[in-house]
């Protein structure tokens, strides 16, 4: 992906969400479903900032308000450990994806690039994009020093062969709703009218590839166990 075409993705990474009041408990259950599902998932899923926001600001309110009860205050120390919670909760959600995007960085911006030219909603916030372009090139300026010292190397091999996820990789879900006909893939070339198909029922619990629900959890319908 050429540095223009990053440049331009940035400029339209602007996303609008329709103001919804969600109650505090709303909000980190919404939390804690993106982090297990970013958790599990092999891929580097559609970002909830949004979600993230709304947490850090709950969290400021917490903390501003334990600050006016004395340190005597048993209940100060049980609010205490839930703002940490918090805490972890948000930051081992995005380091789960900064490490997503460094292991396969080339990757995740060409399908970011195919996304804008289809005008699609990005995966990447705009300061994950942004660290995103920055390991793009370093990795960029170190192929080319090796290449500099060592000219047989494959680079263009290296380039058009990116690091991705495992898409088939077997996933733990509960599906949030009955969902019919999920196709099965395994893998496989299936011909037309082969493929395995498999009815979730709401609350049930399937080990699944998760090539064939991929869709399906960034819908929302199911979520990651």
């Amino acid at each position: 992906m050429d540095e223009a075409a990053i440049e331009e993705l940035e400029l339209s990474d602007a996303e609008s969400f329709e103001e919804v009041q969600l109650t505090a408990a709303q909000v980190i259950e919404m939390m804690e479903e993106a982090w297990v599902n970013e958790k599990f998932a092999p891929e580097i899923l559609p970002h909830k900032m949004e979600v993230v926001d709304c947490l850090l600001g709950q969290i400021a309110y917490m903390e501003e308000n334990l600050q006016s009860l004395p340190s005597t205050d048993f209940k100060k120390s049980i609010h205490q450990l839930e703002v940490d919670r918090l805490r972890f909760l948000v930051s081992s959600y995005l380091r789960t994806r900064l490490e997503k995007i460094e292991t396969y960085v080339t990757h995740i911006l060409k399908q970011e690039q195919q996304r804008h030219e289809s005008k699609e909603d990005l995966y990447l916030s705009k300061q994950e994009l942004k660290f995103a372009k920055e390991i793009a090139e370093a990795l960029k300026q170190n192929f080319d020093g090796l290449v500099s010292f060592y000219p047989g190397l494959p680079l263009e091999e290296w380039v058009s062969q990116p690091v991705q996820p495992n898409m088939h990789s077997f996933v733990f879900l509960k599906s949030k709703k009955d969902v019919n006909e999920v196709v099965i893939d395994d893998g496989s070339i299936a011909t037309e009218g082969e493929s395995d198909l498999v009815d979730f029922r709401e609350g049930a619990q399937i080990l699944i590839a998760y090539s064939s629900v991929a869709g399906l959890l960034k819908k929302g319908d199911v979520k990651l166990i």
